[in-house]
């Protein structure tokens, strides 16, 4: 069994922990069986190694005979939350008459991190944790803002202590608080963030009564992304 390994992990926009036995995607919890939990920790843990059939078995069905269709039907599974398939494999690699392998570029975090603050947008909640947050519309971005006016990386947000900076990173469309284009703010529950024409809040802790900041789309963007001056 392996031990002392980290119990965090990310890759695009996903966040698997396995201590509380969650899969988030861009904040919002993607619903995994606890088989399906357990073949994916495995799968990261042995990156890039391909896991067998047999070990799969052993470790999800220990001492009990199940037929193949149960092992894809849990493949299945886990491939639909990650929004992956199995001709494409962008996570989960079949490996033909051996087993499968985790395809995906992970980035572990210290077992002991946990969420210090929260930002907000479209009715879905990102976790924001000590040190630098990426934000931007790249999949390697801690938080993925999909939408044209957001640049690949956008801006960073710093949690530190009790202080929360939203930091501007040559962004084509600017960051703006409380409606004035900025480069570095330290940021208040109450304030209004904007990337590009993307609306959000951000506040310390988990939980907020702010209401969610809803995204409309903006008559004077261009096709090329870019806005008219603000």
């Amino acid at each position: 069994m392996l031990t002392n390994e980290p119990s965090i992990f990310r890759f695009d926009e996903f966040t698997f922990d396995c201590g509380s036995r969650q899969l988030l995607r861009g904040g919002e919890e993607q619903r995994l069986s606890p088989k399906a939990q357990q073949l994916l920790r495995m799968l990261i843990l042995k990156r890039p190694k391909a896991v067998s059939r047999e070990e799969i078995y052993d470790v999800l069905w220990p001492s009990t005979f199940v037929s193949e269709t149960n092992m894809a039907g849990i493949v299945s599974e886990l491939r639909h939350a990650l929004g992956d398939d199995a001709r494409s494999g962008q996570y989960i690699r079949t490996v033909h008459g051996f087993g499968y392998a985790f395809a995906g570029e992970v980035q572990t975090v210290a077992s002991n991190a946990v969420p210090m603050a929260a930002l907000r947008c479209e009715g879905q909640r990102h976790l924001l944790y000590e040190g630098e947050n990426s934000v931007g519309r790249s999949p390697n971005c801690r938080v993925v803002l999909a939408e044209a006016t957001v640049s690949r990386l956008h801006a960073v947000v710093i949690v530190s202590g009790d202080s929360i900076i939203v930091e501007d990173r040559g962004s084509t469309n600017g960051t703006y608080v409380n409606g004035q284009k900025i480069s570095r703010f330290r940021v208040r529950d109450k304030d209004a963030i904007r990337f590009g024409v993307v609306p959000v809040t951000i506040s310390r802790g988990l939980s907020s009564t702010a209401p969610l900041p809803t995204y409309v789309p903006d008559p004077r963007r261009h096709s090329s992304g870019r806005t008219a001056p603000v």
